[in-house]
């Protein structure tokens, strides 16, 4: 069913050959917890992402660049690099840090959208405090970020939830994304990780906005708290998106797992692919 459904992973990243030593600590921790370090600390090149890609099932996956305070993990011109040689399989979600000069953060999401022609942009609120507390998300400096994306018509790809890596959690909280949702009604917003412990409001909050959605990057369905897969089975099932946030998860666990849950033929379609597609503008 997942070839027939061309599943896009809404939340991806590529781990190139040599790159572990630039994670630092906090991160490594979450790798060990999900048994997925061998998978960073090898690493590979987009075409083996591809394979493992088609071994799943896998359309395209939505992907990401990322950063950590000054360490470049996978930079926005890599990305868009990647996305141009394979443009049927990659599809690019930039990343921006919103602590810099208004008009400087204004000027980068334009040139992720003009001139790399991604599709999104990445925040993760934990990583712009001091190491204790984060940035919560409706503060001001995030305010041109979502000025231009609503601009752009891209979407915005808030992490929101508890924080795997040892960093702060609360900046997570999906409560925030209601003043934003307010503010820009024109701006897509997905919360990614599902958003626990806080999950609730993160459900509440996509059925409550028609820009909202809820992504499921680096939570497997078969630990999903029930009343969300109850959300998923139903008043949610037009505002779920299927990620892995690759390579935590794996896209064929993932997808199997979803299917386990007894989740019938049109809500899987919706999950793994048209709601992405309907989030992110995606062509079909």
């Amino acid at each position: 069913m997942a070839e027939k459904a061309g599943a896009i992973d809404a939340w991806a990243t590529l781990m190139l050959p040599g790159r572990f030593d630039r994670w630092p600590e906090e991160f490594k921790h979450i790798f060990r917890r999900y048994s997925s370090i061998d998978l960073f600390e090898k690493g590979m090149t987009p075409e083996q992402m591809i394979e493992h890609m088609d071994a799943a099932g896998v359309d395209k996956v939505m992907f990401s660049a990322f950063g950590y305070g000054d360490l470049e993990l996978l930079s926005n011109q890599e990305v868009a690099e990647i996305c141009a040689k394979y443009p049927d399989r990659f599809v690019g979600v930039g990343t921006v840090d919103p602590r810099g000069k208004p008009m400087d953060v204004a000027r980068e999401v334009e040139k992720l959208g003009r001139e790399y022609g991604m599709k999104g942009v990445r925040l993760e609120p934990y990583a712009y405090g001091d190491g204790m507390t984060g940035a919560p998300p409706n503060g001001k400096m995030y305010w041109p970020v979502y000025m231009k994306c609503v601009e752009l018509d891209m979407a915005v790809c808030m992490q929101v939830g508890h924080t795997g890596p040892l960093l702060p959690s609360e900046a997570g909280r999906p409560i925030y994304i209601d003043e934003i949702a307010l503010s820009f009604p024109e701006l897509t917003i997905v919360g990614c990780h599902l958003g626990q412990p806080w999950h609730e409001e993160m459900m509440i909050l996509a059925w409550k906005h028609p820009n909202v959605y809820v992504e499921t990057s680096a939570r497997t369905p078969k630990h999903w708290p029930p009343s969300f897969v109850d959300f998923v089975k139903g008043w949610g099932r037009d505002k779920v998106l299927w990620a892995t946030d690759y390579p935590l998860l794996t896209f064929e666990r993932t997808l199997k797992e979803l299917r386990d849950l007894g989740i019938d033929d049109e809500i899987y379609n919706k999950v793994v692919r048209e709601n992405c597609v309907r989030a992110f503008k995606l062509d079909k």
